[in-house]
């Protein structure tokens, strides 16, 4: 009988949670309100990568989007040690910045949105990284038993 696969997206339940670290107010105003709006994701916004260290396992989010210039820990060293927590580990990311350290974030398959970013490109960057994690997570629940 063959094993009957359900994508990781049908199972329940699944947090719809973005978890946004950006210091800047405005620059998380936008990004919140555009998801909220534009796409059945909610988000949790944080402006600092201490707190978001401290809140993101509780939260469990399916996806970072992370400024690269944060206050106290950087976005690459918040990725690096949110990978390490059982909760937050293998969730995608999106690094944003004017400058990005390109070579770091695609070792480490960070997708990156360089700043002033428009409404399409994170939007469409959005549905990539979460498509593509999907995909993955199939792939894996479907080769490996």
């Amino acid at each position: 009988m063959p094993r009957e696969v359900i994508p990781p997206a049908a199972r329940s339940p699944r947090n719809t949670t973005i978890l946004i670290v950006e210091d800047d107010a405005d620059i998380a105003q936008f990004l919140q309100q555009l998801i909220e709006e534009e796409t059945p994701y909610h988000t949790t916004v944080i402006d600092n990568g201490q707190t978001a260290l401290d809140e993101a396992p509780r939260i469990r989010p399916c996806l970072l989007l992370l400024d690269y210039r944060l206050p106290k820990v950087n976005g690459l060293e918040l990725y690096d040690r949110l990978q390490q927590a059982e909760e937050t580990r293998g969730v995608p990311a999106i690094m944003m910045s004017a400058t990005l350290p390109v070579k770091e974030l695609e070792q480490r398959g960070i997708y990156q949105i360089r700043k002033p970013m428009d409404i399409g490109s994170v939007l469409r960057m959005i549905t990539h990284a979460l498509a593509s994690y999907e995909e993955r997570s199939l792939q894996e629940q479907y080769n490996h038993p």
